[in-house]
């Protein structure tokens, strides 16, 4: 038996040894190219200049009014006076009352109460405290935009809370009012305006108002040039201004594009604005 087993064993070992060696695994397939688009980063609130002597944040959250609402019932315009009255109907908001957290907001305060804030043409705004009031008008085409304010002057910004209309007086005026208010995007200045007491508080409030644009589409900031330093403002929010010294101060608010060109729009340049700090 031994002298059959052993040339067998022998055959079964020269046939292992002579077994081919299996083929290498394939590679593994190229990972998939990322089909998924790259979300932009998250823009700051503000940008600051460098060198900014200034402090200029994004004011704390306000007292909100959810159920606040403006509609103007009527406006009569007055062709020989120039004259024009408005007539609101103001829910959910109590004009002439002071704002809930006014006490604790730290910047400038109407001891009348909350308003409505009137702006005509993009000029200096009128703070009416009653829902019935009359104010001048220019010649040729108008615009007048009405939004609520809280006692510190601060707005609403939602669109049940702003009204805005376009009318036309007699005789020639500046062509300002070229915009199509249902598409455009436009820009409008509120705070800061006249005078400041330091007593009132040591932040001045900056804010303005937008339509058609939450700057949040295609890149669209503000640019706020105060005492010659240049901000760049990405949200629409209320904004505070600390640091200032007393005198004299300038802001200048802008709506610019993502390369930092303003937005064609007769108001979305406000010019050079002025307003005093005073000690008392």
């Amino acid at each position: 038996m031994k002298t059959l087993l052993l040339p067998s064993l022998t055959l079964v070992m020269l046939a292992a040894c002579s077994s081919p060696e299996p083929a290498p695994a394939p590679p593994p397939p190229a990972p998939a190219k990322d089909t998924v688009a790259a979300v932009p980063a998250e823009r700051p609130d503000v940008v600051a200049p460098a060198n900014a002597t200034l402090k200029l944040s994004v004011a704390p959250p306000a007292t909100a009014f959810p159920d606040a609402s403006l509609h103007l019932d009527t406006i009569l315009p007055n062709s020989k006076t120039k004259d024009v009255k408005y007539k609101f109907t103001v829910k959910g908001f109590d004009l002439k009352a002071q704002t809930p957290d006014a006490a604790t907001r730290g910047c400038a305060n109407s001891k009348d109460g909350q308003h409505i804030h009137f702006i005509l043409n993009n000029q200096p705004y009128k703070a009416e405290y009653t829902a019935e009031f009359t104010e001048k008008a220019d010649p040729g085409k108008n615009i007048a935009l009405c939004f609520l304010s809280r006692s510190y002057h601060e707005s609403l910004k939602n669109n049940a809370s702003v009204v805005v209309k376009e009318f036309t007086m007699p005789g020639k005026g500046k062509d300002s009012t070229a915009i199509n208010l249902a598409q455009d995007p436009t820009l409008f200045y509120s705070r800061p305006k006249g005078d400041y007491k330091k007593l009132d508080g040591d932040k001045v409030l900056l804010d303005f108002y937008l339509l058609n644009t939450d700057l949040k589409d295609k890149g669209y900031s503000v640019r706020a040039t105060i005492d010659g330093e240049v901000w760049l403002l990405n949200k629409w929010e209320a904004y505070f201004i600390e640091g200032l010294q007393l005198g004299k101060h300038t802001v200048r608010l802008e709506l610019v594009d993502k390369d930092g060109k303003l937005v064609p729009g007769a108001f979305n340049d406000s010019g050079v604005r002025e307003f005093n700090y005073l000690g008392s």
